[in-house]
């Protein structure tokens, strides 16, 4: 293994400890949402004579167990989604789709920042389809640590927005702060960067823009933007 090699999955393994750390947050909710309706499935069979059932307790009890089941399928999710994240190794060339790229990333990170008040969401509901060429394992983990240092731009809070922007693989993440909230500078590391460097691609450190507050009428604090780009799939229409 190559010293760079090295750095690459000691950078991996810490990003995996931030992550965890905002997955176990984020699992209490559906946890607690689970196991406080299968409590009250329970009340409501309990107090009621199983064979003689009424209607209304009986959607009452089907209500219960549907929240218990997406709430176990959310917590489910989020832990393949690190599990997939850990056991991914560099070095596979392959087609994939961006928009799922940055969805995953958003997904990965989104319990973590949402511990300092941060939300990451799509700018737009339909995404582009753009197929891109490259190293999927690497380019997520850069993204994941650039996502992840964006609670240093919005220290107060505020929105990420992830976007494809345009079909020849380029994309854009904007820290945006709530209101007239206060940002500073979003921090993109070099090793970031390089990983995106490494299979053609660029990215390009953060600059600032400015956004209306929410009178208006008077400007909030920047704004600031992260923009990159893919390799797009060789005859891609």
């Amino acid at each position: 293994m190559t010293m760079t090699a090295e750095q690459t999955l000691k950078a991996k393994h810490e990003l995996i400890g931030r992550i965890a750390a905002g997955l176990a947050h984020e699992l209490n909710g559906p946890i607690g949402i689970a196991l406080g309706f299968t409590e009250l499935a329970r009340e409501s069979l309990a107090t009621t004579d199983v064979h003689g059932a009424n209607a209304q307790t009986t959607a009452k009890v089907n209500e219960y167990l549907g929240l218990i089941e997406s709430s176990a399928r959310r917590a489910r999710e989020l832990a393949r989604g690190i599990w997939n994240f850990a056991k991914a190794e560099p070095g596979t060339i392959e087609d994939f789709d961006l928009a799922e790229l940055l969805r995953q990333a958003a997904a990965l990170t989104g319990p973590a920042v949402k511990v300092g008040s941060l939300e990451v969401v799509p700018r737009n509901e339909s995404p582009l389809d753009v197929k891109v060429h490259g190293d999927r394992a690497t380019s997520l983990q850069a993204l994941v640590q650039v996502l992840l240092a964006s609670m240093e731009a919005l220290p107060a809070g505020g929105s990420v927005y992830w976007e494809v922007t345009g079909l020849d693989g380029e994309f854009s993440l904007t820290a945006e702060p709530w209101g007239d909230m206060p940002s500073q500078e979003w921090p993109v590391s070099g090793s970031a960067v390089a990983m995106f460097e490494s299979q053609g691609g660029a990215l390009s450190p953060s600059r600032s823009v400015g956004v209306s507050g929410k009178s208006g009428h008077r400007p909030s604090s920047p704004a600031w933007i992260v923009t990159g780009k893919l390799p797009v799939v060789a005859g891609q229409d």
